[in-house]
């Protein structure tokens, strides 16, 4: 069985869909499919690359495509990006032969057109692996505006995603969002996103040179580790950090990147903490250590974005054993797995007077933190781990090319 999957990011970037992606086309390849990955050649954070445009990785057969190399720092820069990457992709895929099913994640948005066209040209089978939801994330975030584009934009994906033959989506939240857009339930497929369990284990402080490097002994580290970007809340972390502040035996540690990092340093720099520290992303051999460095993680989502968007840095947090305070919406996937797995607390992002409390509490509380972390782990083990959704969607993948 050949699979061909399509996401503009793939091994070596660091990306979140980047690693995930990576870690599910080895995955398959491992259960005996033939897998090919078209991608792009341009990183997430937009810096250049010096990588082939055809190669083989664990027996994945990649082929990165052109495209411009505007970045994510600029609006009309990314959708130039977005264009240039789907026609050389469309070029690319009339091309292919022998695929029995196209799988497409959401970046660049819209892929699940370009599945369903490709699906009808070539007679393949076509299975869309759903991150976030598009447009409407676009829309609540403010990137695209209400009006005729914006209407028709929502008529192809949300027509697109009807016909798909599967959709394998990463939340109940965004379960129901999509029925509710009026997707059939029979084409929905629930299976989260995940963590490899066996790289990422909870480092114990002594043995752990990321958080010596960075100063962090003897102090109580609350850490946002992952991407920032439009659907993340900004506001509640900076009232936490400021409120934080006249603790010193706490410090905050940002690690990564996004669209919404620089507003944040602004705002650290006018306001002139001292109690927050900045680092970029780590590599995905160091997060054993810079995940266990945190003693607790923060995790965000603006209150719109529920149903829209899943953030997976929630599960590798929860593979190294640490406690999570959540600041979000109540009815989202994070939030349900916070509660359900006892590994932490949950806020809307308007309580975070209740949330620093929390934190500090947990701060002075060790054996509470092991108690919620140890928690964590338990249910990750046994539902998010790695060869879980391997094997969950290798399952989806052949039962939708056997037409059942």
């Amino acid at each position: 069985m050949h699979v061909l999957i399509i996401n503009r990011f793939f091994h070596p970037d660091q990306a979140a869909t980047s690693r995930l992606l990576t870690d599910l086309a080895v995955g398959l390849c491992k259960e005996g499919m033939q897998i090919s990955v078209l991608t792009g050649r341009l990183s997430y954070l937009g810096s250049n690359m010096s990588l082939p445009a055809r190669e083989i990785y664990q027996g994945v057969a990649v082929r990165r495509l052109w495209s411009t190399r505007f970045g994510r720092r600029s609006s009309m820069g990314r959708v130039v990006d977005y264009v240039s990457f789907c026609i050389s992709l469309i070029w690319r895929a009339l091309f292919a032969n022998r695929i029995d099913c196209v799988m497409v994640m959401s970046d660049p948005p819209m892929l699940s057109v370009l599945a369903l066209v490709l699906g009808w040209l070539k007679r393949w089978k076509t299975v869309c692996w759903l991150q976030d939801v598009f447009p409407e994330v676009a829309l609540k975030a403010g990137v695209l505006k209400q009006g005729k584009l914006a209407s028709a934009l929502m008529w192809l994906t949300h027509g697109s995603l009807r016909k798909t033959d599967r959709i394998i989506v990463v939340g109940r939240c965004m379960e129901h969002r999509l029925l509710e857009l009026g997707i059939p339930r029979d084409r929905l497929t629930l299976i989260p996103n995940w963590a490899d369990g066996e790289c990422l284990k909870a480092v114990a402080p002594a043995d752990n040179w990321f958080r010596k490097r960075h100063g962090l002994e003897g102090r109580i580290t609350v850490m946002y580790s992952g991407n920032l970007g439009v659907v993340h809340e900004t506001d509640c972390l900076f009232r936490i950090m400021r409120a934080l502040r006249v603790t010193p035996e706490v410090r905050v540690m940002i690690l990564g990147d996004g669209s919404a990092m620089a507003s944040l340093k602004d705002a650290i720099r006018r306001e002139q903490l001292q109690n927050v520290s900045f680092v970029g992303y780590q590599h995905q051999d160091d997060l054993r250590y810079s995940l266990s460095a945190g003693d607790i993680h923060l995790v965000t989502l603006k209150s719109e974005m529920e149903g829209l968007s899943v953030p997976s840095k929630v599960y590798g947090i929860m593979a190294v054993s640490r406690p999570i305070i959540f600041l979000g919406p109540q009815g989202s996937e994070v939030a349900a797995l916070v509660r359900e797995a006892g590994c932490g607390e949950t806020f809307s992002a308007t309580d975070d007077e209740k949330a620093t409390i929390a934190i500090l509490d947990l701060g002075r509380d060790h054996r509470r933190r092991e108690y919620l972390g140890s928690g964590g782990r338990r249910y990750f083990e046994s539902y998010l781990d790695k060869p879980l959704a391997v094997q969950r969607i290798s399952n989806v993948l052949r039962t939708v090319v056997k037409g059942k």
